[in-house]
């Protein structure tokens, strides 16, 4: 019985997770909806629709994994290509700037490309009004996602990598789950997932990986670009 009633408490909270995590787009895409007619308001509903497809998508991935009906499988690849093409997708990636060097990590890439998103999207929408430029660093095991805002709480820094727990404050709050899932993605590659003050303000988000002994640049490792979790 134990371990159907875990199971059932598994699913529970994903089904709590993923209706907090979508119930806020979902109310964002009404209004834009019912403001109609203009060419903004179809792109901002179109980058809502985007943004829903990649939250259901990471929740059943994440559900599918803790059920153990779905498995990880982690190849050598090239972590700065992921996150260059990862932040080149992004519908707002104009005000993001991405330094990089050769970097091989074992992971999954639709499930790093993920987090990648996750991260740099937390910071676009907590870090600052929008446009608020968004600094992403890819260094050996470590990819760093820099925004401009008004930080954190130190005892809100963990909380935040919680599930349903908010990323920020007042008009800006999210459900968090999209940093729950970042840190969820960091222990699947054995790796961490916190964050810690940005010199003259802000706050850095750093994703950590074991880094992989095959050299950066062998073209057997490379990675062309991530794909989509699957459904």
């Amino acid at each position: 019985m134990r371990p159907a009633l875990r199971g059932l408490g598994q699913q529970e909270q994903f089904l709590a997770q993923a209706a907090h995590e979508l119930r806020t787009p979902l109310a964002t895409l009404r209004l834009v909806v019912e403001r109609g007619g203009s060419s903004g308001a179809s792109d901002e509903a179109l980058r809502l629709v985007d943004r829903l497809s990649r939250l259901v998508t990471g929740l059943l991935a994440r559900a599918r994994m803790e059920a153990g009906a779905q498995r990880v499988e982690l190849v050598p690849l090239r972590l700065d290509q992921l996150v260059e093409t990862t932040v080149d997708e992004l519908p707002d990636h104009e005000s993001v700037t991405v330094s990089s060097e050769p970097v091989v990590v074992l992971g999954d890439p639709d499930l790093l490309a993920q987090a990648v998103r996750n991260l740099v999207e937390n910071a676009q929408r907590h870090g600052g009004p929008a446009g608020s430029p968004v600094e992403v660093t890819v260094a050996p095991g470590l990819v760093a996602v820099r925004d401009h805002g008004v930080g954190v709480p130190l005892t809100d820094r963990e909380r935040v990598f919680a599930r349903g727990v908010t990323g920020g404050s007042g008009a800006a709050s999210g459900t968090g789950a999209g940093l729950a899932i970042v840190r969820w993605v960091a222990d699947l590659h054995h790796g961490t997932a916190h964050r810690t003050d940005a010199p003259g303000g802000g706050l850095i988000a750093e994703l950590r990986l074991p880094a992989h002994t095959a050299h950066a640049s062998s073209s057997s490792s490379s990675h062309e670009g991530p794909g989509t979790v699957g459904a």
